[in-house]
């Protein structure tokens, strides 16, 4: 993957990705990532959540919104149709389209979650916001399930991961974007689930985040690194969980967004609702 491509990446998902502000128990502070896949809903690892207090949920790169928007919405202008237009006009650049605004949302609200897989092993965990701007990214989830995983060759194909590892002596949350390459896919022992291990270098922060893959999927969340005898994570492997635990905890706690059903229907021609569920069978009310 070139750099025109990995950056065009970027620029179509930096706004889909927001930082997670936690409180654990003994009330230290952490840092952790998301990412949204529609209808408000957002993917994270189940370790960055699980026992903890989610104090804040923020996307920090800004949104495009229009002149009529800004004027009305942000400064609470009461501006006629024509002054709008003639904004319009005067900002227009070389296509003569009117330029858009650059306006950073406020912090998100949690309205439900996080809820988390049946499966225990698996570092997976959903919620929803209560709203969430329509302009905001979604990343698109893949459809290479476990199975198939083994029936295409991934190594060495390229990927970028988005995510927030906390960048010593800066004081807000930064958005960081890393290109990596796929070194393999593995089944640890930990889980029962394919990881892939890529390039980049884990660092606490990124837990949470989205591995998008070349062809403008999710390749899948990133979880903690794989290492040894208690290392530092810098020495271990940057493991992504695939796509089809994310896509059974979705479904399975009811949150799975229709703008992904559609897409995954319009490459499958088949809805793949009904074969998550025959894998991961639900057993009355979802948990929640």
């Amino acid at each position: 993957m070139d750099t025109r491509q990995a950056r065009i990446l970027y620029y179509e998902h930096a706004t889909a990705m927001a930082y997670l502000a936690v409180e654990r128990p003994d009330g230290t502070h952490s840092i952790g990532s998301a990412f949204h896949v529609g209808e408000g809903v957002f993917v994270t690892s189940r370790h960055v959540v699980e026992g903890n207090i989610i104090r804040e949920i923020k996307i920090t790169e800004a949104i495009a919104i229009s002149t009529r928007e800004y004027f009305t919405n942000v400064e609470k202008r009461d501006a006629t149709e024509e002054e709008i237009q003639n904004y319009d006009k005067l900002m227009a650049g070389p296509t003569g389209k009117p330029r858009l605004w650059r306006h950073y949302l406020p912090p998100l609200e949690l309205a439900s979650g996080p809820y988390f897989a049946r499966e225990p092993d698996l570092d997976v965990a959903v919620f929803r916001v209560k709203e969430i701007h329509s302009a905001a990214a979604v990343v698109k989830l893949g459809v290479h399930f476990d199975d198939w995983v083994y029936r295409a060759e991934w190594r060495l194909s390229d990927a970028i991961v988005l995510g927030y590892p906390p960048v010593p002596m800066v004081n807000l949350p930064t958005l960081i974007a890393a290109k990596a390459e796929i070194h393999t896919h593995v089944t640890p022992r930990h889980s029962n689930a394919v990881h892939f291990l890529l390039s980049a270098t884990p660092r606490g922060g990124f837990s949470g985040g989205v591995a998008i893959y070349e062809d403008g999927t999710a390749l899948g969340v990133v979880t903690s690194s794989l290492n040894m005898n208690y290392e530092p994570e810098q020495l271990g492997f940057f493991a992504v969980l695939s796509i089809e635990a994310i896509m059974s905890c979705l479904i399975a706690n009811r949150l799975y967004p229709e703008v992904q059903r559609e897409f995954s229907k319009s490459i499958l021609e088949i809805d793949p609702v009904p074969m998550i569920e025959s894998l991961y069978p639900l057993d009355g009310d979802a948990d929640k």
